[in-house]
């Protein structure tokens, strides 16, 4: 662990969080302009949903690229970088021409933003003894619940008040403030604790790491019940704005409310797996999944206050199995922080990008297909899940 000359560790935890909200910042705050910006582009739904699945497709690339490059180099050039062509990108999205353009920039800035979240992840490891580092990983999730929970109701507010261009530039601002915090930022690799190799094989390094049949399984189990929400994602503010007719406003406060229980049932289920023991935690989390897809078919069509209720159980198990994975994958391997950082991140956003291509497919409406997606997600995460315990391969930590 190497200490932070100018950098007190509170003020270095407000900076991983700031770089793990990027990417919740850069969709849920123009989550409540969506329907006015496909009149604006005189576009259609799908179209400017690339947008959304095009960002985060492209961070997914830009974690896997740049994780196993901070492992070579140091995590602060691909920090500095990262940042600053994210403050840049992201205010020329908001003076896009057409749609074209702002797809292509959206592309761009998601690289940008993969690389923040990567290092974000990486230096909770690099910069905290192990002995707090489970404590450093509740506490930036928790804190990072911030941004999700405030982007859409400030994105709305801008909206109304400015225009939908201002939840674009919002975020620049944020990201040229941590570019100032960055530049004292001691780098928190050495030297002697770098990738040797060339930089085509510290990206292929990844795939050793994936040899480890536990280590991808749990990785692959886990990350499967990020689908459903992020197809809720996609399509939330089309069955709610749209849909139900509720305000943009009260859009926003339905999101906030998701993710304050989906926060609050994390916790509870944190204290419980300390109790049981980390393989029995795995299944609550699938379980609640499956249970908010039966809700969602059964009774999500009753309303909009009703749909809100069938799709909590989903939001916990979303958001709660994020700390729960990352924390069980970085005890797997003493080194390697940056790769097994990329490899976990890449996994949920690619999974995540496939969510939102699969939630706005031409479903007969998009509550079906949402609780459809919850159920075979929380099918698909339990059979790897029994293939993992039944197996009798061993996860260090968790056993």
């Amino acid at each position: 662990m190497t200490p932070q000359k100018y950098l007190t560790p509170h003020i270095l935890i407000v900076l991983i969080v700031i770089l793990s909200i990027v990417a919740p910042f850069s969709t849920d705050m123009y989550l409540p302009g969506l329907p006015i910006i496909v009149e604006y582009f005189g576009t259609t739904d799908a179209i400017l949903n690339m947008t959304l699945y095009g960002f985060m497709m492209f961070m997914a690339v830009g974690i896997l690229i740049l994780g196993p490059i901070s492992d070579k180099y140091g995590r602060k050039p691909i920090l500095l970088v990262s940042l600053i062509a994210y403050t840049i990108i992201s205010t020329l999205c908001a003076f896009s021409p057409d749609i074209r353009v702002f797809i292509l920039l959206r592309i761009m800035q998601g690289i940008a933003a993969g690389g923040m979240l990567v290092i974000s992840t990486a230096l909770i490891k690099d910069c905290f003894e192990a002995s707090i580092r489970d404590r450093i990983l509740t506490l930036t999730v928790v804190m990072g619940v911030v941004g999700p929970l405030l982007s859409p109701i400030v994105g709305a507010y801008l909206i109304e008040a400015i225009s939908w261009q201002s939840t674009l530039i919002a975020p620049a601002f944020l990201t040229a403030a941590s570019v100032i915090v960055s530049l004292f930022f001691t780098e928190s690799l050495p030297e002697n604790e770098r990738f040797s190799g060339s930089v085509l094989g510290v990206i292929l390094h990844q795939i050793t790491l994936c040899r480890n049949k536990a280590f991808t399984l749990f990785l692959l189990s886990t990350s499967m019940l990020k689908l459903p929400f992020m197809a809720f994602l996609a399509v939330s503010s089309y069955i709610f704005i749209a849909g139900y007719g509720i305000s943009g406003s009260l859009y926003s406060i339905f999101l906030a409310i998701d993710i304050v229980v989906g926060t609050a049932g994390m916790l509870v289920i944190q204290q419980i797996g300390y109790r049981i023991g980390g393989r029995r935690t795995g299944p609550i989390f699938i379980a609640l999944g499956f249970l908010s897809g039966i809700l969602m078919l059964t009774f999500g069509h009753a309303g909009a206050y009703i749909c809100l209720l069938c799709f909590i159980p989903c939001g916990i198990s979303a958001i709660g199995v994020r700390s729960y994975t990352i924390s069980n994958l970085l005890k797997q391997y003493d080194g390697d922080t940056g790769s097994v950082s990329s490899l976990f991140n890449f996994t949920v956003m690619f999974i995540g990008c496939t969510g939102m291509i699969i939630g706005t497919l031409p479903w007969p409406d998009y509550i079906t297909g949402l609780g459809t997606c919850s159920i075979c997600a929380s099918i698909a995460s339990a059979i790897l899940w029994i293939i993992l315990v039944k197996s009798g391969m061993k996860l260090r930590g968790m056993d």
